[in-house]
């Protein structure tokens, strides 16, 4: 994972310490945050609240996704792709945020507006850490080590662990709006907002059968 990989010493420090001390774990792998992805305009979505969180994680993906991407068409050894894995290329980027493996000739510094799909790490890790949501949305496999089971979702690109991707999107939608209205004690949509809580379910079961005939 490349989050390890940034400190690789104390990610094996981490996972060491908790098998000899018998700490479960729970693993997501990036094939699951793979296997349930937004499209960018739910942020848009989100922003209509006019939450300053919301508005911020807006602002900040499209940096982050520019700032991936100029380190993407850079070669694998050029040092300002700082720990980024050589397998992240361009063919990977446009796999994995365009819906598509078809390259453009000409790389313009700017991506944001060809991303047709964001993953979503931390609120599928939010979700995992509550059991009935695990229950609900999760295929996990387990491991037993010195009697202590370990959990890993997403073991390949095929078996992502995502039990319906699209009701896990639904799911998830549904609170982040909720909790955005909650904090501004807000208990409806915003005038202005055209979708409700199940946000652009049908653009996303277009990129989502577009992932299945790619695979």
């Amino acid at each position: 994972a490349y989050n390890n990989n940034c400190d690789m010493p104390s990610a094996q420090f981490v996972y060491r310490k908790c098998l000899e001390l018998g700490v479960p774990t729970v693993t997501l792998s990036r094939w699951a945050a793979y296997g349930c992805p937004i499209r960018p305009q739910l942020l848009d979505e989100l922003a209509k609240t006019k939450h300053s969180v919301a508005t911020n994680i807006r602002t900040m993906s499209k940096y982050s996704i520019d700032q991936l991407w100029n380190k993407v068409v850079l070669p694998s050894n050029h040092p300002r792709r700082e720990k980024l894995p050589s397998r992240c290329d361009v063919k990977w980027f446009y796999k994995t945020f365009c819906g598509t493996e078809d390259t453009p000739t000409e790389l313009n510094e700017s991506i944001w507006t060809q991303v047709e799909k964001l993953n979503m790490y931390d609120p599928l890790a939010v979700l995992i850490c509550d059991l009935s949501y695990r229950a609900l949305h999760f295929n996990c496999k387990a491991k037993t080590v010195r009697g202590v089971r370990h959990i890993v979702v997403g073991t390949s690109e095929i078996d992502t662990g995502i039990r319906d991707p699209l009701s896990l999107y639904k799911e998830y939608s549904r609170l982040f709006v909720e909790a955005l209205q909650a904090s501004l004690h807000e208990p409806e949509m915003p005038l202005g907002s055209e979708k409700e809580p199940d946000m652009l379910l049908e653009e996303t079961t277009k990129i989502m059968s577009t992932r299945s005939r790619a695979a």
